[in-house]
């Protein structure tokens, strides 16, 4: 699978982590990453710093570029700003899969969430493009927030990644200043696993559903809503083991 990126990798560690297994993956040839989010540069540098893969600023990113370097497939892992962008330009991904909403409210870094992160930044962009593409493969936080890595896996984590793992730490301290309790304050592997599901890895279940988004970038099931692929469960150690293997993959 010839695969692009679009990433807002920074802070959480699991960006990265997502960046790497694919990198490592044997059926994924990473042919590009984009960066979306503020302080791009230092965003991307970051994922150079990762992969090998051509890295773009969003500002450089087009349709006709992803089209270009013949992606068969195209990972959504951070706001969908990007994504909206291509596709209103008129690129339609042979197959899009994204990490982002939230069918119910999930309790997640010391709070109840009913709207996820990348679909809350750019709600708008979130719903251009269920709006406008069908069969879009939707990994939510609510089967998300239960890739998260205890002590362990956070040692195991820093053994194989250790530039990752630096992150890790920062990203763990930075929730704790916040006021986030040390129960709360979480490395989750989000946009792994939503990688392992594009790529057909069976540690998911998957069910379709009609889905719009709200004003807010709620993910909402309606009957008039275009038909999506959305993960409803996840082997979590099978994942976690997943994952693990092909970082280790990626040190040998």
């Amino acid at each position: 699978m010839r695969l692009w990126i679009d990433t807002d990798v920074g802070t959480n560690p699991d960006d990265a982590v997502a960046l790497v297994c694919a990198d490592a993956h044997p059926e994924v040839d990473l042919v590009g990453v984009s960066i979306v989010g503020d302080d791009q540069e230092r965003r991307a540098a970051i994922a150079r710093e990762l992969v090998g893969a051509p890295v773009f600023r969003g500002d450089q990113l087009s349709g006709a570029l992803v089209r270009e370097l013949d992606s068969e497939a195209v990972l959504a892992i951070g706001p969908l700003t990007n994504v909206a962008s291509i596709v209103a330009q008129g690129y339609t991904p042979p197959k899009l899969a994204l990490m982002g909403g939230a069918l119910g409210s999930v309790r997640h870094r010391g709070a109840v969430r009913a709207v996820e992160h990348n679909f809350g930044s750019d709600p708008s962009a979130a719903a251009a493009v269920l709006t406008r593409l069908d069969g879009v493969l939707v990994c939510p936080l609510d089967v998300t927030a239960r890739m998260r890595l205890d002590a362990a896996g956070l040692e195991r984590l820093s053994r194989l990644a250790p530039r990752i793992g630096e992150i890790a730490a920062r990203w763990l301290e930075r929730q704790r200043v916040s006021g986030i309790s040390e129960s709360d304050a979480v490395v989750c592997l989000h946009d792994p696993l939503a990688l392992l599901a594009m790529v057909g890895e069976p540690v998911v279940a998957t069910e379709e559903r009609a889905l719009g988004v709200s004003v807010v970038g709620a993910l909402t099931e309606r009957r008039d809503a275009r038909s999506h692929e959305v993960v409803v469960d996840v082997d979590v150690d099978a994942a976690c083991d997943r994952i693990f293997g092909l970082l280790a993959d990626r040190r040998r």
